[in-house]
């Protein structure tokens, strides 16, 4: 079963991959699987197939937040293809969260402590990754929305450019921590066990 929902999220992407390249509208500016979400597809495929622990801790922080926000508050401007393009928009986002809850419930996997800094400061990195990239892409190329303000209702993104930036990263953080709380409780607890355990009579 894990093998197969590694090998579904990598093939539902290619699909539509294929599809656009078939009906001539791949634009290297805005499909390529570079945005967050697009990351985490195949961050949980990779995690799911070798529990690689940043992997998870990876698609555990950008999976959840990102998924979840494109779930709940979606950018219409990213339909280009009606209904096709939202069956595919919810399966993908989906299959993200489907992804992490098996590696949570089902193959046990835990954030270190420590992995909400860590993984911030990847996100950082990346931002600056995706800055330079956007640049030599040219043409209008957004990825992780650094040049320009994305649709939908997100409560996160307030004012223009740049400012949304700040307010956005702000609300990302407060998000991430928000998630990483019950694997803190969780991890806590379980180190806080095995330090019992091994007291000695």
């Amino acid at each position: 079963m894990v093998m197969f929902l590694a090998v579904i999220t990598i093939f539902q992407d290619i699909i539509f991959d294929f599809f656009q390249i078939y009906i001539n509208d791949f634009d290297l500016t805005k499909d390529l699987p570079l945005h967050m979400c697009g990351l985490s597809l195949f961050l949980t495929a990779y995690a799911l197939w070798t529990k690689n622990q940043t992997a998870f801790e990876l698609s555990y922080f950008w999976g959840l937040a990102g998924a979840f926000q494109s779930i709940i508050t979606p950018d219409p401007t990213r339909w280009p293809y009606g209904d096709i393009s939202v069956f595919w928009n919810y399966l993908s986002h989906g299959l993200i969260i489907l992804n992490v809850v098996w590696l949570i419930w089902v193959e046990g996997m835990r954030c270190r402590k420590g992995s909400l800094l860590n993984v911030w400061l990847v996100t950082s990195g990346f931002i600056l990754i995706m800055g330079i990239v956007n640049k030599i892409i040219g043409n209008s190329a957004n990825y992780w929305f650094i040049c320009q303000k994305p649709g939908g209702d997100s409560p996160f993104l307030i004012g223009e450019w740049p400012y949304y930036l700040i307010t956005f990263a702000i609300g990302a953080f407060a998000v991430m921590a928000l998630i990483y709380l019950p694997m803190w409780i969780v991890v806590d607890r379980a180190q806080k066990g095995r330090l019992t355990s091994t007291d000695p009579m």
